[in-house]
Parts: C-alpha cells; structure tokens; sequence
C-alpha cells in the first residue's frame, strides 16, 4: 500500500503516539530493536492514516495507538520464538572437539543416507537453515501438518539411533 506523502508527514510528526504505543507494549528505549519497532510503527501509522483519512483525527489516533501495540507485541512474540528456537539449536551445538562422539558421527552420516527426500529437506533446510514449516510448504507443494510430522519422526528415529 503506498503512503501519501502528507500522511507520513504527519506520522512523522507525532512521533510521540508511536512511543508512547512501544512504551505501552513495554518496549524500552534501550532495547537493541527499539528504532526499527519506531519506524514501522511510523509506517503503520502512516498507512492508517491514509486507510481512515474520512474518520475524525482523534478517533484515527485511537485506532493506530491500538493497532501499534498489537503489530509490536507480535513483532517481539516472533523475535523471540525465533530466539528460543535458535538458542534450542545451539544448545545442540554446544560440543566441543574434546566431546565429539565419532560413533555418533558415523551413525549420523550413515542415517543421512537413508533419509528419504522430504526428511532430507527438513532436516537441512528446516533444523539447520531455520526455514518455518510453513516456508518448506509452500515451497515443495506438501501440507504443512504432513511436513510437522514427517519431521516428528524424523527427529524420533535421529533420537533412536543416537
């Protein structure tokens, strides 16, 4: 959607509603994605006032505080889904070359081998490259849940043989 010129002026110029929506979703200044939360809730701003220039500005005002909360605290929810699931993976990581199993090295490669296409995929693309499910889908035309559960054995058979 493009945003007039006028109204990204005006978000622009009430910056003050976009912090204080950050604020209210409790995003501090100095929290390390705190501009980019600043400015896309600046856009979004922009974009609403565009969207409902027939309301009055007040009412718009309300609207877009609202709306600014609700696209940060999703903003933040993904952000750390995303973390958790990277922090999970390099937990898994962790080994140093001392703590190497070779055993485990060989078994691991010998399973990669029988791995069939779509639990190939998965495991490199999905586990290691953190690409969602849901990208993995739409990318190679399977559903979604046929995908989580090929995954679900996947990883209990990887569990079984190390």
């Amino acid at each position: 959607m493009m945003i007039s010129q006028t109204s990204f002026m005006k978000a622009w110029n009430n910056k003050k509603l976009v912090a204080g929506a950050l604020k209210a979703a409790s995003v501090r200044r100095d929290y390390i994605n705190y501009e980019d939360l600043l400015q896309d809730g600046i856009l979004l701003y922009a974009q609403l006032l565009d969207k409902w220039a027939d309301k009055e500005e007040q009412e718009v005002n309300k609207l877009a505080f609202r709306k600014i909360i609700w696209q940060t605290i999703d903003s933040l929810r993904k952000v750390q889904k995303r973390q958790e699931r990277n922090t999970n993976l390099e937990e898994g990581f962790t080994l140093t070359a001392k703590e190497l199993d070779w055993d485990n090295l060989v078994v691991l490669k010998e399973e990669i081998k029988k791995l069939n296409s779509v639990e190939f995929v998965i495991l490199f693309e999905h586990l290691l490259a953190n690409k969602t499910i849901t990208k993995l889908a739409q990318e190679s035309g399977i559903p979604r849940i046929t995908l989580q559960r090929v995954k679900k054995r996947l990883l209990l058979k990887l569990r079984e043989q190390l």
